[in-house]
């Protein structure tokens, strides 16, 4: 529960952000701007992005435009209704004009984006190979530094993931469901091998118990309990050099708190 509770919170900042004028995205001209662009969570799903908007008088469509930094604008669907579906490849800000003939609105409408928190900060844990006095266990968060290590084996931390050698092996390891295996007192937590750096596929192949990492992965997306997706990124495998046959992983995260959005930077 604390973690919906925060993002309810970190939800409302990123639909807001931005204003209508903001790097003017395609022609402008003196028509009327569009206002209140929205991002429609509860019919969004996956890489699907369905956006609203409130009608202009007198216009005769819309264009919407992507980006990825706000500075250069791609156009995307021209439609004659106030809503439209964007099926994207990465996480995106969004903004529309309106038009009558060749005159267009003259301020981009309001910008909303899909980005998710970045977690910069690199967190590790340790396979049960390595000292048990290193952490194993992981909680994503929905702030900027708002994940948590903590020791899988004990049952007052409900980790979502932790590392687990399944083979004995140097720089052999897995990431195990927080519900799963010997330490399965966490939160279930399914994870998929990535396609593409921009988003997880819902309907793609997971993996809901363990998924094994190799040292030349990079990233990881994870399905979390409560619906939001997060994906792994900077992701290191190496040997533990306090134990023999310890491994340890090291990652920095993205979590998009969209309820059941599946896009995310190219990181």
């Amino acid at each position: 529960m604390k973690r919906i509770g925060l993002m309810l919170m970190v939800v409302g900042v990123v639909l807001i952000a931005g204003c209508a004028g903001d790097d003017p995205a395609g022609p402008s001209g003196t028509f009327g701007d569009v206002s209140n662009l929205q991002i429609d969570e509860a019919a969004s799903a996956g890489r699907d992005i369905v956006l609203t908007w409130d009608a202009v008088d007198d216009a005769d469509g819309y264009v919407v435009y992507y980006s990825t930094d706000q500075s250069t604008w791609t156009e995307g669907a021209d439609v004659t209704t106030t809503t439209v579906t964007h099926t994207a490849d990465r996480a995106y800000y969004y903004a529309v004009k309106a038009y009558q003939g060749t005159n267009f609105s003259e301020n981009n409408s309001n910008i909303v984006n899909t980005l998710p928190v970045d977690d910069t900060v690199t967190y590790t844990i340790y396979d049960n190979y390595s000292p048990d006095t290193q952490p194993s266990g992981f909680i994503f968060g929905v702030t900027q530094g708002g994940g948590q290590t903590g020791m899988a084996s004990s049952t007052s931390f409900a980790q979502d993931i932790y590392a687990w050698d399944l083979s004995k092996g140097d720089e052999d390891v897995w990431l195990l469901s927080g519900d799963y295996g010997t330490y399965g007192n966490g939160k279930p937590t399914m994870m998929q091998e990535p396609l593409a750096a921009g988003y997880a596929d819902p309907d793609g192949d997971w993996y809901d118990e363990s998924y094994r990492l190799y040292t030349t992965d990079e990233r990881v997306f994870c399905m979390l309990y409560d619906g939001l997706y997060a994906k792994i990124y900077d992701l290191s495998v190496t040997a533990d050099p306090a134990s023999a046959n310890g491994t340890i992983v090291s990652f920095s995260y993205e979590i998009q708190l969209l309820d059941g959005v599946s896009v995310f930077t190219d990181k």
